[in-house]
């Protein structure tokens, strides 16, 4: 980070205000975090063995509408697969560490979208289009309980 002040703030060394957007109680549940954890840690999502069909978060009925099977997702991971950014805005409102808030619409290679936080991300630096990848950062602290609560996040693809 070339900035002083937001490597200061990022490593505890001084105390960051991020106003009243920030306040809010982030307590995670911890018994459903680990009935979902193959869903949330392991970002799996499933495949429907009969269409084909990926869809995140993984569900009983196949989300195509031209299938609609019931009990024929197989596990799939999404970790793997590239994402396209379909849709992006950058957030100065609510509260992010280092605003602005990047978020957007991603679509997977092989099928399937979700809403994503971006990381890694310049201001302006975004476009649809934009090929990237999925990395497993911080999404949130809870600095009551000491316990950090991580997600996927898109972050831009990185060339060899």
């Amino acid at each position: 980070e070339t900035n002083y002040n937001k490597f200061l703030a990022f490593n505890g060394l001084v105390q960051q205000d991020g106003g009243l957007r920030s306040e809010t109680d982030k307590q995670t549940a911890l018994t459903t975090l680990y009935r979902n954890r193959e869903m949330v840690i392991g970002f799996v999502g499933g495949k429907c063995s009969q269409c084909g069909t990926v869809q995140y978060p993984k569900a009983r009925i196949c989300v195509n509408p031209n299938c609609g099977a019931i009990n024929t997702q197989d596990d799939h991971r999404m970790a793997e697969t590239s994402a396209t950014i379909q849709s992006w805005t950058a957030d100065n409102l609510t509260y992010a560490p280092d605003p602005p808030h990047h978020f957007g619409m991603v679509a997977f290679g092989e099928g399937g979208r979700m809403m994503a936080d971006f990381t890694d991300v310049d201001e302006g630096a975004v476009a649809v289009g934009d090929e990237f990848r999925m990395v497993f950062r911080i999404k949130a602290a809870d600095e009551k309980r000491n316990f950090n609560k991580y997600f996927w996040k898109a972050a831009p693809k990185v060339s060899a």
